[in-house]
């Protein structure tokens, strides 16, 4: 995704817009105010908006009004009530001169209340206001703030239909009354609520109509973001989805909102890593970071352990260290969680295993281990454990693995919150005991088939029969090895899992073949070739075994055939 990434590496290197850099126009200085009320930038919001009323010329009534609407809401938010109702008086002075007598007179009655995010206990008020309005033949633009505001409220205590009602009126209000920056945010607020209502073609529809129209970047980003998740979702459209977050988070960006911008950012970062676009991936995840870094978002540490994952991903594990070991010092700096030093120390465990650098994952890892049990997180201590465990069989430590092992299915016994963990934990413990020679081994694997037998887990009843079978040949339990090998191979087909069955079988052949009864193992070996659709590797294998058996019972033509078979298959 060439352009994908052209994009993101723009967004990565733009800079920061320069706060003192005023719009020459009150049109301008009123869209800068809405994005940098969107970003939570209230004082910004707040000087932006003075700074457009010097600069509006007399023809300018709409936009004066509107800037005063963004005074009065933001002074209301920063509560700053007298500078609230200063300017109301100052807008309804505007709306009088302009003739709007009736609008003049609602809000007077009402106050700030329009101006703000209506509540249930401002509900009587409202709708006792709407009706007489409506009675009245009130302009539709002068109702449909009432049912604006009584959407909002209504909006809180779930009455979705009703709500949904009172939208359509507004909107319809807004655009009867040429009201172009309330009928925009009317607009917003319906394509959200199409969504959370289940209405998509409707959502995508309002957005299309107020993407068709002229408005502020934070609002054009919020309906590119909208269309963006919900293409995703659907699973169908995952290149116009992309598309769309790309366009959002420019907005975003540009615009200073931070938050939209780090929204968009990880759509298109898991939009990239499905699309199996690691590089594009991590590149979005770098900009998720930066534009949590710039707004300060409380997410950011969060940011980091994703980004530092997605480069595990991609396989770039030097860079994943880089970012792992910066994100823990933060973290600590921070006093984070227990939890979230644990997973990050599990993470930076991995890039330090990949880089081979055994004893510093290790390290990692315990120290992970205390923090997920300090925080009471003992099934992801017992995954701590067993990833500690499964490195230090690869060391060739088999006693300290051992341990490992064990302490994993103790901790795995206290997980209350994950039913999981105990089998994963009792497979592994149980496959290093019987390679080990221990026969206690069985116990631990029966004691995990049953439980996901009870948990109608049936793939992995299937694969840890298998690991039973190979823990019997272990053993020197050759026969019971075969039997236990068969059974696992039906439980795979039972688990719609062919591949795995054939490679049960094939196991249980090599068995026969070991143990001498050769006549058995050429009858297995030639079952599994007689499965459809086996692998390459799988032909060979079983090819070669087949030879090999032949040749034990003196069938040398029919072993060279065999032979030729898997020489035919290595080759493709």
């Amino acid at each position: 995704m060439p352009d994908t990434a052209a994009r993101l590496r723009k967004v990565l290197n733009a800079a920061v817009p320069d706060p003192d850099t005023l719009p020459s126009s009150a049109r301008d200085c009123l869209d800068r105010a809405y994005e940098a009320a969107y970003a939570e930038d209230n004082l910004g919001a707040l000087f932006l908006a003075r700074a457009g009323l010097q600069r509006a010329a007399r023809n300018e009534t709409e936009t004066v009004l509107s800037l005063y609407s963004v005074l009065i809401a933001v002074s209301q938010l920063t509560g700053r009530q007298a500078d609230a109702d200063g300017y109301l008086r100052e807008r309804v002075r505007v709306l009088r001169e302009a003739g709007q007598d009736m609008q003049a007179s609602v809000e007077a009655d009402l106050g700030t209340l329009l101006f703000r995010e209506a509540t249930e206990k401002d509900l009587p008020l409202l709708e006792a206001a709407l009706e007489q309005l409506a009675e009245a033949k009130a302009p539709p633009a002068v109702l449909a703030d009432l049912q604006l505001a009584v959407a909002v409220a209504r909006s809180r205590n779930g009455a979705k239909p009703q709500v949904l009602k009172l939208l359509e009126h507004a909107v319809q209000g807004y655009a009867a009354g040429r009201r172009s920056d309330s009928l925009a945010g009317a607009l917003m607020y319906l394509a959200h609520t199409y969504v959370v209502t289940d209405h998509p073609r409707r959502a995508i529809a309002t957005a299309d109509r107020l993407l068709s129209m002229p408005a502020n970047r934070a609002l054009l980003a919020s309906m590119w973001l909208l269309k963006a998740n919900l293409a995703a979702g659907s699973g169908e459209h995952d290149d116009e989805a992309l598309e769309y977050a790309l366009t959002a988070l420019e907005f975003y960006a540009a615009a200073g909102v931070r938050k939209g911008a780090v929204s968009a950012a990880v759509v298109v970062a898991r939009l990239c890593a499905a699309a199996d676009d690691g590089d594009t991936s991590v590149l979005a995840w770098q900009v998720a970071v930066q534009q949590a870094e710039r707004g300060e978002v409380h997410e950011e540490l969060t940011l980091r352990l994703a980004l530092g994952n997605q480069l595990l991903e991609a396989e770039e594990y030097e860079l994943a260290r880089d970012v792992l070991e910066k994100l823990l010092e933060r973290q600590e700096r921070a006093n984070a969680s227990a939890s979230d030093i644990a997973r990050t120390l599990m993470s930076l465990g991995h890039a330090h295993r990949h880089l081979g650098r055994s004893a510093d994952a290790l390290e990692c890892w315990r120290h992970a281990v205390s923090e997920f049990n300090a925080a009471g997180e003992y099934a992801e201590a017992s995954r701590a454990l067993l990833a500690i465990g499964t490195l230090l069989a690869r060391e060739n430590r088999e006693a300290d693995a051992l341990v490992c092992l064990e302490a994993a299915v103790a901790a795995a016994r206290r997980a209350t919150e994950d039913d999981t963990v105990l089998p994963q934990a009792l497979h592994a413990l149980g496959h290093a005991l019987c390679d080990a020679g221990d026969p206690d081994g069985l116990a631990q694997l029966d004691e995990a088939i049953r439980i996901a037998r009870d948990y109608g887990a049936s793939w992995h009843e299937a694969d840890y029969s298998d690991t039973r079978a190979r823990a019997l040949w272990a053993l020197d339990r050759g026969q019971a090895a075969v039997a236990a090998a068969l059974h696992a191979a039906d439980l795979y087909t039972a688990a719609d899992d062919p591949g795995s069955a054939c490679n049960a079988e094939l196991f249980a052949a090599q068995v026969l073949a070991e143990t001498g009864q050769t006549s058995a193992a050429v009858t297995i070996f030639r079952m599994v070739l007689d499965q459809p659709e086996i692998s390459r590797s799988l032909v060979v294998a079983a090819n070669m075994g087949l030879a090999g058996a032949l040749d034990e019972l003196g069938r040398k033509r029919a072993a060279d055939r065999a032979r030729r078979a898997a020489q035919e298959a290595a080759d493709g």
